[in-house]
């Protein structure tokens, strides 16, 4: 008798689980729905916002572009000025110069002249004087008194010709090295790997989430709601990393309605609509710098707020530059909802959420404009 008690209440308790268990899922039916999709990390970003943000990038490089070029013109324009001004002031020392070698001719043409009639005058006092030389020869001296002998005349000693003094002669200085007019400086990319530069997040191109698992089934929470910048020099960690990254809590979203709201109850979102990551430094991994592919792989450490709690994070990330100059940075980390004062989801005690979940980032940034140029 009592081992066919027991058989009854055995059924009994078994039944009662199964009425229980029918009566959870009738009630929950209609808040449950079960997606079967790519992780969400994996994705990617969408490629038409992609194309459009490199379309933007080009057309401001063009905008940037024709800036220089009509600042170029104008240096070329200045330059042209310059050389006109710098051949007229070439030409008017030349002038000055023949002006002066002229004058320099004319005044040593002048004493050439005087030079001649000197000669000249010369030449006909020495005529006299041998004529005079002549007759007084040809006298017999016993005929003539001696003293009536005039007394031979000193020899006559022209006087030296001094020339013209030479005025001198303007020498022009030496022409100025001319500057290379043509050689424009045309806008660069900006991107350098081993210079400390500022990034700015694209929110079109990025993305940060979450995977969690519960009793029924996984479930990822995902949004493009990001903003926020960060400043790192990619080949020297230790010069310091710095900034902060957000999302906007509410819009975190896991394709089901009733469960998107229960999330944002839980992470309190009127009160504390960011979820934020404040970078203090990066770690490297062993060789994880390489200079060559641009890419860096390591620990960004900072610390992580949600829902008003904050608590230190290390976040393993990789870093890489992509064919458009962004900064391509991924990563995840595991956290416990409990660290944060996050209640645990839970419904009717049968589907229950796991208290640590995975949260992991995709983001693109773009440099400052400005900065690194």
């Amino acid at each position: 008798m009592t081992q066919k008690l027991l058989q009854w209440m055995g059924v009994a308790f078994v039944l009662l689980l199964v009425g229980g268990a029918a009566f959870a899922l009738t009630v929950v039916k209609d808040r449950v729905r079960v997606v079967v999709a790519a992780d969400a990390a994996e994705a990617g970003p969408d490629p038409v916002a992609l194309v459009r943000d490199d379309v933007g990038v080009l057309a401001r490089d063009v905008a940037e572009l024709r800036t220089a070029l009509g600042t170029n013109f104008e240096r070329l324009g200045a330059a042209l000025e310059e050389r006109a001004e710098a051949r007229h002031a070439d030409v008017q020392a030349l002038a000055r110069e023949l002006a002066a070698a002229r004058q320099q001719l004319a005044a040593q043409a002048a004493a050439a002249q005087r030079s001649e009639q000197q000669l000249a005058q010369l030449g006909a006092r020495l005529a006299a004087a041998e004529s005079a030389a002549v007759q007084s020869v040809a006298v017999p001296a016993e005929s003539v008194p001696a003293e009536s002998v005039p007394a031979a005349s000193a020899p006559v000693v022209p006087a030296p010709i001094e020339p013209a003094p030479a005025e001198p002669v303007a020498v022009a200085p030496p022409p100025a090295k001319a500057k290379g007019f043509l050689s424009f400086s045309l806008p660069q990319g900006g991107f350098a790997f081993d210079r400390e530069q500022s990034w700015q997040i694209v929110p079109e191109l990025s993305r940060v989430g979450f995977d969690a698992k519960s009793t029924l089934h996984d479930f990822s929470g995902v949004t493009s709601k990001v903003s926020g910048r960060f400043t790192a020099d990619f080949d020297d960690p230790a010069g310091g990393w710095r900034g902060e990254v957000a999302c906007e809590a509410a819009t975190l979203a896991t394709g089901v309605d009733g469960r998107d709201t229960n999330l944002r109850e839980h992470l309190d979102t009127t009160n504390h609509p960011q979820i934020r990551f404040t970078i203090a430094r990066f770690v490297p991994a062993a060789d994880g710098i390489d200079r060559d592919e641009q890419t860096v792989a390591g620990e960004v450490q900072g610390t992580m707020t949600i829902r008003g709690k904050s608590r230190e994070l290390r976040l393993p990330v990789r870093i890489e530059i992509d064919p458009s100059r962004r900064a391509v940075v991924t990563g995840q980390v595991r956290l416990k909802l409990s660290d944060y004062e996050v209640p645990v989801p839970s419904q009717l005690g049968v589907i229950n959420m796991q208290d640590e979940v995975v949260v992991w980032v995709a983001l693109r940034a773009r440099l400052v404009a400005g900065d690194g140029k």
